[in-house]
């Protein structure tokens, strides 16, 4: 599929809305050269990381490539280093299309989950427990704390299948890339920034015939889902 013929679901756009959010765009909603240093601040706020550790490092370094991409991408014959949210979109108009996997998007962009993870993982356990969803939710989504709670823990069920299975670097990347591919409210991906609420999360998982990267994606999930170890299994000691 070309990326001339791709045109982004209404939920994908909802969802990538968030994402663009996510990094506080400035008072005429665009994000600038100062963009990446407001994040930053909120990152170390968040983590309590110290600026020169390598986990501080390495997220800055990440988002700062992440960054100057979008700016090339976007630049178009005008100023450069601005990225509207219309600009925002047709980037990833133009990246998701062919991808069914986080292994098929770029190498800057597949470290992008990497760094959340680490993120979140506060205790350094290698697993994202619910109270560290919900801050994550709370401090870096600027949920209000009630909202905050009762999101994480939905999204937290659905990302575990309800603690059958720990929220790890490998299930997470999975989730994440269920995240921008996912095109309908399918699949826990949607909860990645806690902001959806719709009457699918009250029901089961299931796959939706015909969609075709959808299908894919939501496919790839729950494979996963069924063949990584369960909690306290023989194979995962």
């Amino acid at each position: 599929m070309s990326s001339r013929q791709f045109t982004l679901s209404s939920f994908q756009q909802e969802k990538l809305k968030y994402y663009f959010k996510f990094f506080q765009p400035n008072e005429q909603n665009v994000l600038d050269e100062g963009s990446l240093a407001k994040f930053m601040k909120r990152v170390l706020e968040y983590t309590g990381w110290d600026p020169k550790s390598s986990d501080a490092r390495e997220i800055e370094e990440v988002h700062e490539a992440f960054f100057e991409i979008l700016f090339d991408k976007t630049a178009g014959g005008r100023p450069s280093h601005l990225i509207t949210l219309e600009d925002w979109l047709a980037v990833w108009t133009r990246l998701i299309p062919g991808c069914k996997g986080m292994m098929n998007f770029p190498v800057w962009l597949r470290l992008l989950p990497k760094t959340l993870f680490r993120m979140m993982d506060r205790d350094k356990d290698a697993e994202i427990a619910e109270s560290e969803l919900c801050d994550f939710y709370l401090h870096m989504v600027n949920l209000p704390e009630d909202e905050a709670k009762a999101n994480s823990h939905l999204a937290y069920a659905q990302m575990t299948d309800n603690g059958r299975y720990p929220l790890n670097m490998d299930g997470y990347e999975q989730i994440f890339s269920n995240f921008l591919l996912g095109q309908t409210p399918h699949g826990p991906g949607r909860h990645i920034f806690g902001c959806f609420e719709h009457s699918v999360d009250k029901t089961p998982f299931r796959l939706i015939k015909p969609a075709s990267v959808d299908e894919d994606m939501e496919r790839e999930v729950k494979v996963y889902l069924e063949k990584r170890p369960k909690r306290m299994s023989l194979n995962a000691m």
